[in-house]
């Protein structure tokens, strides 16, 4: 039990609930289908022992704590396939302190480790900054969340961990050999690599290197080399830089900078080419071409003087999609790293979607074309995460259960007729011999109101009153005709409620 104690301690993270993937089916190419489930259940030893002992599926822990904190995060390189010994010779050079493990599919997930809980938000901003580093920005980043709403039945999103079925594991932690580390020796590389703290490795005060005031992929180009094929985008991108860092002399600085940063450099022809462009007009940074866009970090390439500033994309990046099973369900998404609530409606439309990122988060994201918001919407549904309701709900917390109360607070807690013409009065008349109430809907719809329900349209109403026993009917009221609903009457109190005993004893 040691070795499963320690493992668990260092991949611990929310203690109300766990991931799972169900498989649902196969698709015609025989690979198994289906979807990530949370289960709002502790993750109990015998799940992390399952885990170890092979069990499907697989344990899935969420690296966000209640506290919105963690101490472990991960960079999600699903590429297929996969040099890992060359990521792992990559990892070190940078002298990045990160433990990379063999995913189920055979790409990495590179972790690092903290001895003590982080903000989630300080987690992530490291982790994509060492994913820009590798040239590996735009992968997922665990935790996906910087904040989450755990009261109002949230949860992050989680990673399924490595050593599944530890003794003849697939997901091992890969040594700097590109060899297979046993669960012992993963202990020992974590030792070597856990955190004090956070800090991405720095260029010395002596020599800032290149691009030290503008994108920072730029400057990890200059400093790791421009890959083939990318390589003109490459010099068209620094020469934008160029041009805002040495106005007087970007011409020249091109010429220096083909000779100092590229190997081989570009030819004559090709340079001149790229100078003649750059010569038109003011071009904005091109980040999302390659190569530039693989060493993306654009958080820290605002901070720069001659980064991107106010020429970054102005819409509010949307991510991690979840989805809680209440009724009606609720919705938790991640706008610029804000958790937010919403409800069905505010994902359908793009304008409900505006104005409650006005009400909860002081922004007003840009109105996108009806084709695009659907393309968007549709992606973050690809990849949603379903939280599901182990417990059953208390049906006070669904909207059925919510009206069903309602109406028998109205009809037997309320004011009631003493002949059926008072209905006309907007109270309610039992019928004793039928087992009957009668009431006009109006009357119902203004209770409801007063209560501060309004879930439900007239036709879903008049739909949960037919589930409830009830029926429209035509009743004479003071010798005219009236609609009104029946419903069968609610179950009386069995047993009186005890009263006090009152006592000649004066409390006070």
């Amino acid at each position: 039990m040691e070795n499963l104690d320690k493992f668990i301690s260092i991949f611990a993270g929310l203690d109300c609930a766990y991931g799972t993937y169900r498989v649902e089916s196969e698709n015609e190419k025989g690979k198994s289908v289906g979807k990530a489930v949370v289960v709002r259940q502790p993750p109990t030893k015998d799940l992390w022992q399952k885990h170890f002992d092979g069990v499907e599926p697989s344990l899935g822990i969420i690296p966000i704590r209640s506290d919105n904190t963690c101490v472990w995060g991960c960079i999600d390189v699903d590429q297929y396939p996969l040099d890992l010994e060359a990521l792992v010779v990559k990892i070190k050079k940078l002298k990045l302190p990160l433990v990379s493990c063999r995913s189920k599919s055979g790409g990495a997930h590179c972790f690092a480790f903290t001895k003590d809980p982080v903000p989630a938000g300080e987690m992530q901003d490291y982790l994509t900054g060492c994913a820009a580093l590798l040239g590996e920005s735009g992968r997922e980043i665990f935790p996906k969340q910087r904040e989450i709403l755990v009261s109002r039945g949230d949860t992050g999103n989680f990673l399924n961990l490595p050593y599944h079925h530890v003794d003849r594991t697939l997901r091992y932690a890969i040594k700097e050999d590109g060899s297979a580390a046993s669960i012992e020796e993963f202990f020992e590389i974590y030792e070597a690599n856990v955190q004090e703290k956070l800090t991405l490795p720095k260029p010395s005060k002596k020599e800032k290197g290149p691009v030290f005031d503008g994108p920072p992929c730029l400057q990890a180009l200059c400093t790791q080399g421009f890959p083939e094929g990318g390589r003109n985008n490459g010099m068209f991108s620094l020469g934008l830089y160029l041009k805002k860092a040495f106005p007087e002399a970007w011409q020249d600085k091109l010429l220096e900078y083909n000779q100092k940063y590229f190997d081989p450099p570009l030819g004559i022809q090709e340079l001149g080419i790229i100078q003649k462009q750059l010569e038109k007009k003011d071009y904005k940074y091109k980040c999302k071409d390659d190569p530039i866009k693989s060493f993306c970090n654009p958080s820290l390439c605002r901070q720069r003087e001659h980064g991107i500033g106010g020429d970054g994309p102005g819409s509010p990046k949307l991510t991690s999609l979840s989805k809680y099973a209440s009724e009606p369900p609720l919705w938790f998404l991640d706008v610029n790293g804000k958790r937010v609530e919403l409800e069905t409606e505010s994902l359908f439309n793009q304008m409900f979607f505006q104005r409650a990122c006005m009400e909860r988060l002081n922004v007003l994201p840009p109105s996108l074309k009806k084709a695009d918001w659907e393309m968007l919407i549709n992606e973050l549904l690809s990849e949603m995460v379903e939280l599901e309701q182990i417990t059953e709900a208390s049906e006070d917390t669904t909207i059925t259960g919510r009206f069903k109360e309602l109406v028998e607070e109205f009809t037997t807690h309320l004011q009631q007729g003493m002949d059926r013409d008072e209905i006309l009065m907007g109270r309610v008349w039992t019928d004793e011999d039928n087992g009957l109430v009668y009431f006009r809907i109006k009357d119902l719809e203004a209770h409801l109101r007063r209560s501060n329900f309004g879930a439900l349209s007239a036709p879903k109403m008049a739909q949960r009153l037919r589930d409830l026993g009830g029926n429209p009917s035509v009743i004479s009221l003071k010798g005219r005709s009236a609609r009104v609903w029946a419903v069968p009457v609610f179950d009386a109190q069995d047993s009186p409620f005890e009263a006090p005993i009152a006592t000649d004893k004066v409390p006070f």
